[in-house]
């Protein structure tokens, strides 16, 4: 796949899984009260580059999570992302994303299987460095041509090689939910 493709691949896995979330999608993060908003989750100056693109968005850039949620619009934020003009940004904000991951993952040698890549890029919104750092530590040890492998990885250590143990029931629960979109593919 060239580089496009294998992005497009990513991005489509992202938005099938829901992984992040849903194009309506808006939570107060988990690192502090800012709004997480769209199908990636996207956090601070990349979710003020998203209400950029959106007509009516900038109004919500800069604000807390509490802000936004005390003032009563938070309907209003989701209704804008939900919308189609919303929709189409995210997906192209997300096409822009992905292209970074697949130079991110490519940097490493022995991630060179289509499908392991897929399912790598499915991973890069939680943190594409934590993510390239991770698999990077593990390319000598483990075959990381191999989808079951790849996935057990990120089933049983990536929580706790991210740091966040907290998260591990939830990152083994996506660590099958991507595996099974991956796997399903028609490459």
């Amino acid at each position: 796949m060239t580089r496009e493709e294998l992005a497009r691949a990513i991005a489509d896995g992202i938005i099938a899984t829901h992984v992040e979330g849903e194009f309506d999608s808006v939570s107060c993060s988990t690192a502090g009260d800012y709004p997480s908003i769209g199908i990636s989750q996207w956090e601070g100056s990349r979710a003020d580059d998203l209400l950029a693109r959106i007509s009516g968005g900038g109004r919500y850039a800069g604000l807390s999570y509490s802000d936004i949620a005390s003032s009563g619009e938070l309907w209003n934020l989701e209704g804008l992302l939900r919308s189609e003009e919303g929709q189409e940004a995210q997906r192209q904000k997300l096409a822009e994303d992905c292209l970074d991951y697949v130079d991110a993952l490519w940097e490493i040698p022995t991630l060179d299987d289509t499908r392991c890549t897929i399912y790598a890029g499915i991973w890069c919104p939680t943190s594409t460095s934590v993510v390239c750092r991770f698999l990077t530590n593990r390319q000598w040890n483990y075959d990381l041509r191999n989808l079951h492998t790849v996935r057990a990885l990120f089933k049983y250590q990536y929580a706790h090689a991210a740091g966040c143990d907290e998260y591990a029931e939830g990152y083994a629960n996506r660590a099958d939910a991507t595996y099974e979109y991956v796997a399903g593919l028609d490459l």
